[in-house]
């Protein structure tokens, strides 16, 4: 069985981060084996939350798991809380990560044009997976931009610009792949996941709900690992998670579910399993 090592962190609530990985790479057939990268009672979206940061554990795990031989078809990284553990990273990264290995990143930096407080950048990853406010980041271009964008029409060209950007900066292949791009249509509202690949721009259309949720962009970079992993390409991938997410939310939207408690996606892993046999 393929194997990925999760560097994330673990909330007790929220069906984010490694609650998320580790049952949709199950579901997937690949091996989840976490790297913890703090333990958290609930996400950060709760009124009271308590965070407990293993900042100093990264390098044990670094060495029982190199003393372990250890080897890893895929590494992806979340969610990291400082720039030590970004060091500690790189340093399992050069330790495990073998020709073969896919690297997934998903930047945990901003939404909605705002940078969060704790801001990890990107690494050179063979596939990242940033929403737009975190692509603009490390893009190096303003904040605000997405505020200058009028029109549906400025936002996806805003989006896909940026994603060529980042992969024209990236010293070997990669796909960038910018997630959750909302496009408020009185007649016919969608969100897109933008995609620049080796083939070219490709843009993916969802269902539109105006609502926001905990953990579907960690679902969604995880069935992203998971099916790159497997060998599916990242086209039809983002097509899987896409399918896998609409489904989850729709069903969480008629229970009235607080965003801050995530979707009801362990009822569909049983699809995602059909769908990527296929």
């Amino acid at each position: 069985m393929k194997k990925a090592a999760v560097i994330h962190d673990l909330s007790g609530f929220g069906k984010c981060s490694l609650t998320a990985a580790i049952p949709v790479l199950s579901a997937l057939g690949v091996q989840c084996c976490p790297v913890a990268t703090a333990v958290l009672t609930g996400q950060t979206g709760y009124p009271c939350y308590h965070c407990t940061d293993l900042t100093a554990m990264l390098p044990d795990y670094i060495d029982a798991w190199g003393k372990n031989n250890a080897h890893f078809d895929a590494i992806y990284s979340g969610f990291l809380t400082g720039a030590k553990q970004i060091s500690q990273v790189l340093d399992f990264i050069r330790q495990f990560r073998e020709e073969h290995t896919l690297l997934l990143v998903d930047p945990v930096m901003g939404d909605d044009g705002n940078a969060y407080p704790f801001f990890t950048p990107g690494l050179e990853a063979d596939v990242i997976t940033p929403n737009l406010t975190e692509a603009c980041l490390l893009a190096d271009i303003p904040e605000d931009a997405l505020l200058h964008c009028r029109t549906n029409t400025d936002l996806l060209k805003l989006a896909e610009d940026v994603a060529l950007r980042l992969q024209k900066k990236a010293s070997h292949p990669q796909d960038v792949v910018i997630t959750g791009v909302k496009c408020r249509d009185e007649k016919h509202p969608v969100i897109y996941n933008i995609a620049a690949t080796a083939n070219g721009i490709y843009r993916h259309e969802s269902p539109f709900f105006d609502r926001s949720f905990s953990g579907t962009g960690d679902l969604f970079a995880s069935v992203l690992c998971g099916c790159r992993t497997k060998g599916i390409c990242t086209e039809d991938a983002i097509l899987l998670a896409g399918k896998f997410l609409s489904h989850s939310i729709g069903d969480t939207m008629k229970e009235n579910t607080p965003g801050r408690d995530g979707v009801n996606f362990e009822k569909f892993l049983i699809d995602l399993i059909a769908d990527s046999n296929v």
